[in-house]
């Protein structure tokens, strides 16, 4: 059986208690779960409404960013995953996302010699409360977040950790371009963490511009029929955003976006 949820980054401009209900309401199977919203509504009372509401969780989405290269912001950063570690044990998710930040000043290689470390320590902590920290790529407009950038990249810095306890988020709307995107879903499928679905319109010249699923040039049937053949059996989280779902509105997109995922696998 597929494994999937809606992460409350669909409905971004909604609060936590409104997601809940609404996607309960729709029948999710799953709910991905802000940190930010979780934390503005009360983590204690946000774990009871869940478990109340019946909806497992999948991930928790994000910690970090790291600020590489300031120290001390690293330590707190570090602290704060750790913490964040803790309540997805608490919530039964099975990964924690984690966005590595990034300095312009670094290479990549300088970032990622920094940012090593940092990693090695949460997946230590990651292993004592028997949660996954989930790397997430990110486009490279977006050098705030993270100095990793394709799923290629990321899976060879998890790779050189070589950890059952650390993987990469395979986010679809930038990897379905990739070079050696198959090949690295077949081979490397245990690194695999989570997968995140939207979809992307060719022709969109901003970072975090997603349509509905199966309103874009993504092959989901494709991927989706690649990762169940290379065994992935994890959650797959469905995150959209953009100008197309604020104007069609969440209430429209929460049961339609549920509906299309299901629709891919029939």
């Amino acid at each position: 059986m597929v494994r999937f949820s809606l992460s409350e980054i669909t409905t971004l401009g909604w609060p936590f208690e409104r997601d809940v209900a609404a996607f309960a309401a729709a029948g999710a199977p799953g709910i991905g779960v802000s940190v930010a919203k979780l934390e503005r509504y009360g983590i204690d009372r946000g774990t009871r409404l869940l478990r109340d509401a019946g909806l497992p969780v999948s991930c928790l989405t994000s910690s970090g960013p790291f600020p590489l290269g300031d120290a001390a912001g690293e330590a707190a950063a570090l602290d704060r995953a750790r913490r964040h570690l803790d309540v997805a044990a608490e919530l039964g998710a099975s990964c924690l996302f984690l966005l590595t930040g990034a300095r312009p000043a670094l290479s990549w290689e300088e970032a990622a010699a920094r940012a090593r470390p940092l990693v090695e320590s949460l997946v230590a902590a990651a292993a004592a409360v028997r949660v996954r920290v989930a790397l997430e790529p990110t486009s490279q407009l977006r050098m705030d977040l993270s100095f990793l950038h394709s799923f290629d990249e990321a899976l060879d810095f998890v790779d050189a950790i070589d950890s059952p306890w650390l993987g990469v988020v395979l986010e679809l709307n930038n990897a379905w371009i990739e070079r050696r995107l198959y090949d690295n879903i077949r081979r490397r499928t245990a690194r695999i963490a989570i997968v995140q679905v939207s979809d992307f319109k060719v022709g969109t010249l901003a970072a975090s511009e997603r349509v509905m699923i199966g309103d874009g040039d993504i092959p989901l049937r494709r991927i989706c029929r690649a990762l169940a053949d290379a065994g992935y059996a994890g959650w797959y989280d469905i995150e959209l955003l953009g100008r197309a779902i604020e104007a069609e509105g969440y209430e429209a997109v929460v049961p339609r976006a549920l509906r299309r995922f299901r629709e891919l696998w029939d």
